[in-house]
């Protein structure tokens, strides 16, 4: 009886035990927030190479902050610091400091 027992205890803790470490897909943060706007004006404040970083309202409601760029996407352009610039995203923008966003567009506002 007590060997019956045992083998059932651990089947038990076995199961509490996997089950436990299962993530819910739909749960889980992913540091992202999805926006309508696609696109935002900013003024760029910093060059590193293809990336900048550009200081926009990315969306109503929020303050503005700093974002990094992509001007690669547009290379027939060339941009510098102050320059305001156009930028479409996808949509998506990712929680860090600063913002990360996966640019689609660049173009120099006249």
């Amino acid at each position: 009886m007590t060997r019956i027992f045992k083998v059932v205890a651990i089947i038990v803790l076995l199961t509490i035990v996997g089950c436990s470490n299962s993530i819910d897909s739909g749960e889980e943060k992913n540091n992202e927030i999805k926006t309508e706007n696609s696109s935002f004006i900013g003024t760029i404040k910093d060059i590193n190479g293809n990336i900048a970083l550009v200081s926009a309202k990315v969306f109503e409601g929020n303050p503005e902050g700093d974002v990094f760029v992509d001007l690669s996407v547009n290379n027939d352009e060339t941009f510098q610091v102050g320059d305001e610039i156009k930028v479409g995203f996808d949509g998506i923008i990712k929680e860090s400091n600063p913002d990360q966003i996966n640019t689609l567009s660049v173009e120099l506002v006249d």
